[in-house]
């Protein structure tokens, strides 16, 4: 027969857990709700540039004489952009990111490899054996829920590749929000800008320096397009822990429910053996 003192301090664990849990639950579910206040207009503005730099550069492309953003270099090697997590706590979304940064440097051997989160300069460093892998987001942001912090560094670092080390292509790894329930990675290419796009629009008139002019509303679009890129993957991520945090309040329930009723099982069934003993004492003593 099981120990009470033992049954006992289980469910106080278990009680503890649950207390635990149900705090990281309620801070994720306050962190997912700010954040998907930022989402809802991110992909908006970020389609009213494009749509701005669509209109000025359209000209350009026919007359060859693009901006920078144009004219990748054809020697140059990639940039893998790979968003990660910091915390635990949603395992399946993680090895999600994990598969596809994997995928995508199997795709593009010797591209140049940026990781932002703990667990995915982990991954990069052990798995895909890149020693010289640092976390941007801790060492230069601090946390990756400063939304305006990490865009504006992921913004500064992909125009600092295409300018200073001529890449040719530009890929982010990140979080997809499909719905509560389902939340994975996905690889989007985001240099060169797509030009088919923006040989489809009306050619809108600009005076004054027609490069200048795109080189810094495309900045502007770069933003706004990795404010909905982080957006999202910090809702999948923030979705994917609440999801996780509800599974264990509800398993860490059942089994405090378990244990109870085993406590009470255990401790009926002592207290029926000390009263059968006192009733065959006072047998024997008659």
């Amino acid at each position: 027969m099981e120990n009470l003192k033992a049954i006992k301090d289980r469910i106080k664990t278990v009680g503890s857990i649950i207390k635990a849990t149900n705090a990281m639950k309620m801070v994720s579910t306050v962190k997912l709700a700010h954040v998907n206040n930022i989402n809802k207009c991110s992909k908006q503005c970020a389609e009213i540039l494009f749509d701005m730099f669509s209109r000025a550069t359209r000209e350009l492309i026919f007359e060859q004489e693009t901006a920078y953003w144009f004219s990748p270099s054809q020697q140059g090697k990639p940039l893998i952009v790979i968003l990660s997590i910091d915390q635990g706590f949603c395992g399946s979304f993680q090895q999600s990111l994990r598969d596809k940064a994997a995928e995508a440097i199997r795709q593009h051997p010797g591209a140049y490899v940026e990781v932002f989160g703990k667990k995915g300069e982990i991954f990069a460093q052990n798995a895909l054996r890149l020693s010289e892998v640092r976390d941007n987001m801790n060492t230069e942001v601090g946390s990756h829920y400063d939304v305006t912090g990490y865009v504006k560094l992921l913004s500064e670092l992909v125009s600092k590749y295409v300018k200073e080390y001529s890449v040719s292509e530009v890929y982010v790894v990140s979080g997809e929000f499909r719905n509560v329930l389902l939340q994975r990675a996905k690889c989007q290419k985001i240099f060169p800008a797509p030009e088919e796009d923006i040989t489809q629009t009306q050619y809108t008139k600009v005076e004054g320096d027609r490069i200048e002019f795109i080189n810094a509303v495309f900045d502007m679009y770069l933003q706004k397009l990795f404010t909905g890129i982080v957006t999202e993957h910090l809702v999948a991520e923030l979705s994917a822990r609440v999801m996780a945090m509800d599974n264990s309040v509800r398993n860490a329930r059942n089994m405090f429910e378990k244990l109870s009723g085993l406590y009470n099982k255990v401790r009926q069934a002592k207290i029926t053996q000390e009263l059968t003993e006192i009733v065959s004492s006072i047998e024997c003593v008659q």
